[in-house]
């Protein structure tokens, strides 16, 4: 085409990258290191000796480089998403610095993986225009119908399992509330499942709402976002308008015990971890930390809403495993699909059935299942 001869005018070819054209299953692994596949200068395997490699690498400290070790010191006594620092939310302390010196040396085959072209195309909705790549400032990039895109095009998904260790679960109910119902009621079935067996292991259950009215007074930039039209109708998503809308789903209703013990949280906030009590603290945060909580189950919507926010922030900022249930999620958008695959490289995603099937195998069992902390026992 005539923008790709204008391009290959600009920018010079690179023949060492391509895009595969051999067939591939469609989930085809690739057992090749993340820094071959991302084109670095070469395997880890190639530079010897690993504590003197990959491990220990050159360290230069300042504005615009690398920590200082004072600095890593105090980021881990304040920072509550690093493992096993001080103020760390996620309970999980696996001492992770002995896995990579252990097996960081390894592929990741599982993980990590280049995905063919005509899958990629497939998965992502954008057209290659030409596969052979050029380089631009050093990146090697093909052209799209969406403009330049890396090459190679590679998938990415959460490399824990599980079976991995020992978990400590909680499960969070998200905006299954009676306002909602019309767009999310059809998830209550699959949550059911899950909400139950969590009350028959005795393991927490946290809820949240959507507390925003019209006429409330906390707005802020997301109400700017929905704008400030439609609410005569009920049409501005930023609220809700029955009465007794935002309650919870009578068939998912927290029991008397949950709400005594702070566990309906009262949202504002599409990232569940941002709603705070008197204090100023996170709501949630402190309950997770108190029962001593690893990893964390996330239902109900709106997927490309509240729960892309509260997954992403819970596994960067506090420390936390995240697992979605593919049929317990769910919006009222297109965008479902989507940021289920932008999640899969963070979050462990299984059906509810199955993940119930593991909760059961595995009741009573503190090799695979732990216990919940008693909150009145932690600090």
């Amino acid at each position: 085409p005539a923008t790709s001869a204008r391009l290959r005018a600009l920018y010079p070819r690179a023949p060492s990258v391509g895009i595969p054209r051999v067939p591939m299953p469609l989930r085809a692994r690739v057992a090749v290191g993340a820094a071959v596949a991302l084109c670095s200068a070469g395997s880890a395997a190639a530079h010897g000796d690993v504590g003197a490699a990959w491990f220990f690498q050159p360290q230069h400290p300042g504005p615009v480089g690398d920590f200082s070790p004072e600095e890593r010191a105090a980021l881990r006594a304040v920072d509550p998403g690093v493992e096993g620092g001080a103020r760390a939310v996620g309970a999980a302390d696996t001492h992770y610095g002995e896995l990579v010196r252990a097996h960081g040396n390894a592929s990741n085959p599982e993980d990590f993986g280049i995905v063919p072209r005509a899958d990629w195309e497939r998965r992502s909705g954008v057209t290659v225009l030409d596969p052979e790549p050029v380089s631009v400032s050093g990146a090697k990039v093909v052209l799209t119908d969406h403009g330049l895109m890396p090459a190679p095009l590679v998938w990415i998904k959460a490399a824990w399992k599980l079976e991995d260790r020992p978990r400590r679960f909680a499960l969070m109910v998200i905006e299954m509330i009676e306002d909602y119902r019309p767009y999310l009621g059809y998830l209550v079935p699959s949550v059911k499942h899950v909400w139950e067996e969590f009350h028959a292991q005795d393991m927490p259950v946290m809820y949240s709402n959507w507390a925003r009215r019209p006429g409330d007074g906390l707005y802020g930039g997301l109400d700017r976002a929905a704008g400030n039209r439609g609410l005569r109708a009920g049409t501005n998503v930023q609220y809700t308008y029955q009465d007794r809308g935002l309650y919870p789903m009578s068939d998912l209703y927290p029991t008397e015990e949950e709400q005594e013990r702070g566990h309906v949280i009262r949202s504002i906030h599409l990232n569940k971890f941002a709603d705070l009590d008197g204090q100023g603290k996170s709501i949630l945060a402190e309950k997770v930390r108190a029962l001593g909580v690893d990893t964390i189950v996330l239902t109900g919507g709106w997927t490309d809403a509240c729960i892309i926010s509260t997954a992403l922030h819970a596994v960067d900022a506090m420390n936390l495993d995240v697992v979605l249930l593919e049929d317990a999620v769910g919006t009222a958008t297109t965008n479902q699909q989507h940021v289920m695959s932008v999640l899969a490289g963070s979050t462990a995603q299984l059906t509810s059935h199955d993940f119930v099937a593991y909760l059961r195998k595995h009741r009573g069992d503190a090799a695979y299942i732990l216990p919940p902390a008693k909150e009145e026992s932690v600090p």
